[in-house]
């Protein structure tokens, strides 16, 4: 009996080819939407889990609870507060930490091709520069090497915006009467790292020597057990804050807070353009239940005419509910294929994107064997959905009058 339901509603849509592949175009465009953001999202929760879980151990202390501004970007301190020996020295006596190193911060004068400027200046050790700067796209040139003096990075904007002539690797650039040779040039940033854009990077070693200044405007530590790291650093973050008399002068952040945080964040920019992509779904639900009224109305005498020879009012539902279900099934099916392209697509442009603004890492989509099945399952109920109605509205319908209508 089934199988008969089946046929009779397959053949039912042959019939009406046009209006049942419109409306099955518009779940497969829903579930395209669906499956292509949260690829997106899973490669992005993804890439950005690779790029920081080998950071784990690492801890940041910057003043003012600017963390996000010294991890990543360069140049002086918003608040004009710097670290102390004391606090490294009291840092040094913990215990459980493996490495202790501090970025530097301050200003030179600098002169390329006649013009006069003061630039930003960042000084640290060169481990920590690659640490730091590792997720940043590099236009040319590559990171400075340990014992390498008079060598620097400079940021976008200072190659290319800052001298009446643009800076390429090698180039030479004075700063305090010194001769500096440019050994890489970062990739643009604009609006998401301006500071890295504008900046001098430099080894600590030359910074002291260039300046005569020790400003410490962040510390980087890394901690022999991950385990500890979060007690770690609420107990550095207490004493430097006791140090300098302010509960508030220093932040000590541990990476993997970091992680969680930037998961959290594109969790539920996810689960909030799932929601927006999902009005479409709701958009193609009302488009069924529309084809089927249609066809029901259409259908009349066909239905009374059914109903006269016995058919009972389970099979008649069971045979429009069985349409509604073959249409949102194969668009579902087609939305997932295409969700598979659509998230290629995104990725291209996304990744377009990035690159103009300095991104370096890989986003790949990843489509999961959950958000299929979700798909899958959400394109079935609401066909399901969408057909109880006009499957009512046949199935109740007089058999006498159904088989007069005209």
């Amino acid at each position: 009996m089934f199988r008969d339901h089946v046929k009779l509603a397959i053949k039912n849509l042959r019939h009406r080819m046009s209006r049942s592949l419109l409306t099955l175009l518009g779940i497969a465009i829903g579930i395209m939407a669906i499956i292509s953001l949260m690829a997106l999202g899973e490669g992005m929760q993804q890439a950005i889990t690779g790029e920081l879980s080998s950071l784990s151990d690492v801890i940041i202390v910057s003043t003012g609870g600017n963390m996000f501004s010294s991890f990543g970007g360069g140049g002086s301190t918003s608040t004009g507060e710097y670290f102390t020996q004391r606090d490294i020295a009291g840092i040094e006596r913990l215990q459980g930490i493996k490495e202790v190193s501090t970025q530097l911060s301050g200003s030179g004068l600098a002169e390329y091709n006649g013009k006069t400027t003061v630039l930003s200046l960042t000084g640290m050790e060169v481990s920590v520069m690659k640490l730091q700067y590792a997720s940043q796209n590099l236009e040319a040139g590559g990171f400075l090497n340990e014992g390498e003096q008079n060598k620097i990075m400079i940021g976008y904007s200072i190659a290319h915006d800052t001298f009446d002539a643009d800076i390429s690797v090698g180039g030479r650039i004075k700063i305090n009467g010194e001769k500096f040779f440019v050994s890489g040039i970062f990739g643009k940033q604009g609006m998401g790292g301006v500071s890295s854009d504008s900046m001098v990077l430099m080894s600590s070693r030359d910074f002291k020597k260039l300046t005569g200044q020790s400003n410490i405007s962040s510390i980087y530590l890394r901690v022999n057990n991950v385990n500890d790291a979060e007690s770690i650093a609420t107990t550095i973050q207490n004493a430097i804050n006791e140090n300098h008399g302010k509960k508030d002068f220093a932040t000590a952040t541990t990476m993997t807070s970091i992680l969680k945080t930037v998961q959290n964040i594109i969790g539920i920019l996810q689960l909030v353009l799932v929601g927006i992509a999902s009005i479409a779904l709701v958009v193609a639900s009302i488009g069924i239940m529309n084809t089927m009224l249609t066809s029901v109305m259409e259908r009349t005498r066909e239905i009374g005419i059914m109903k006269a020879i016995g058919a009972t009012t389970q099979d008649i539902m069971s045979i429009f509910i069985i349409e509604g279900v073959l249409m949102s099934g194969v668009g579902g099916i087609i939305g997932i294929i295409l969700g598979v392209f659509g998230s290629q697509a995104l990725t291209l442009i996304l990744g377009s994107f990035m690159s103009m603004g300095g991104g370096s890492f890989q986003l790949v989509p990843i489509i999961t064997i959950t958000s299929v099945v979700l798909a899958v399952a959400v394109s079935l109920i609401v066909g399901v959905l969408s057909s109880l109605y006009p499957a009512w509205r046949a199935a109740r319908m007089s058999p006498i009058e159904a088989v007069r209508y005209e």
